[in-house]
């Protein structure tokens, strides 16, 4: 074989055993530790379609492994077993850790200005990127993005609640020490119980009803333990998403763009507009088909809880001063974006 014939012969076979070898590189697993079960249907219109785009963008070269209802840690562990590597990724709710994070908090409280799921989460994401102390809630991760649920309703298991003399009495869950300031301003007696343990508490008659978005009677089948809603905004659950930051760093430029690509004011926008629909469609269900009354309060009722629940927020950013935190600048922060809305 001539010396060109060998050259050519060696370059076939280096480059066939570079594109073997490339080819043959396994894609890396990220773990994704989330608290809902399988099914849920934040699952099912966030996350499998987002974990799906990313093995996409990125040609197979990360891959979402998802664990679901907090396997891989606890509820109140869940940041932190996401700062020491346990998961590489995480999603979980803020009131898992009271306290932790009171300054984002501040959308948990009733009648902010932000009813539906894109427009507490665009706020909630504003106000991470525009106000320092807010930021500074979530250390040592990369944040990819955070986000809210639609509106909170009372939902009650046997009584109608039409006015506030029908809350006298009524046991009702809550979420997090925030929204026992909504249980003292309306005269219910709030009860404090994580969202996988709703239907049991219901079903004991543990709990009168519960505070909580409209898609909850379908993806954790409340429905079954639910005859009546109450169309009251009574705050919002609030979520972040973070990465671990090691496992951030050692991805590649490439990767690290599809990951900041879709995240951020792109995926706030993705979650909050997919979590609308499925609440509506979910409110739509549960009327048609399991027999749950939506109660419209009249004008002047609801004058009266808004009366009652106006003074909350003041309070709130009052409290938060006492503990040197800047409870008066998010207030008006957000303020001035509910009043642009």
């Amino acid at each position: 074989m001539g010396s060109s014939k060998k050259l050519c012969f060696l370059a076939i076979l280096v480059f066939t055993l570079v594109t073997f070898f490339a080819g043959s590189v396994p894609a890396k697993d990220l773990s994704l530790n989330l608290m809902t079960p399988p099914k849920h249907l934040r699952n099912t219109n966030v996350f499998e379609p987002w974990a799906k785009m990313v093995d996409e963008r990125t040609k197979g070269a990360i891959k979402i492994k998802m664990y679901f209802s907090n396997t891989m840690s606890p509820l109140a562990e869940m940041y932190d077993s996401t700062v020491s590597g346990v998961s590489d990724l995480t999603e979980c709710y803020t009131f898992a850790v009271p306290g932790r994070f009171s300054l984002t908090e501040f959308l948990m409280l009733p009648e902010m200005g932000f009813p539906t799921s894109i427009s507490c989460s665009r706020a909630m994401w504003q106000l991470y990127k525009t106000v320092p102390e807010v930021k500074a809630e979530y250390p040592n991760v990369k944040m990819l993005w955070l986000h809210a649920t639609p509106g909170a309703k009372l939902m009650t298991r046997k009584k109608a609640v039409r006015t506030l003399e029908d809350l006298k009495g009524l046991k009702i869950a809550v979420s997090g020490a925030t929204m026992v300031k909504v249980a003292k301003a309306l005269g219910f007696t709030p009860v404090t119980i994580p969202t996988p343990d709703l239907y049991v508490a219901a079903e004991k008659g543990t709990i009168d009803g519960f505070i909580r978005p409209s898609e909850l009677l379908i993806s954790r089948k409340l429905y079954e333990v639910t005859k009546y809603v109450t169309d009251v905004d009574l705050g919002h659950d609030l979520f972040y998403v973070i990465m671990n930051q090691k496992s951030w760093d050692a991805q590649t430029p490439e990767v690290q763009k599809v990951l900041t690509d879709l995240s951020g004011d792109w995926a706030v926008d993705f979650t909050g507009k997919a979590w609308d629909k499925f609440d509506n469609e979910a409110e739509a269900e549960v009327k048609a088909k399991h027999g749950v009354e939506y109660i419209t309060l009249s004008a002047n009722e609801m004058a009266r809880w808004k009366k009652l629940l106006a003074p909350i927020k003041n309070e709130y950013a009052a409290e938060l001063e006492a503990k040197k935190l800047p409870g008066k600048k998010v207030l008006d922060a957000l303020n001035n974006m509910a009043e642009k809305k």
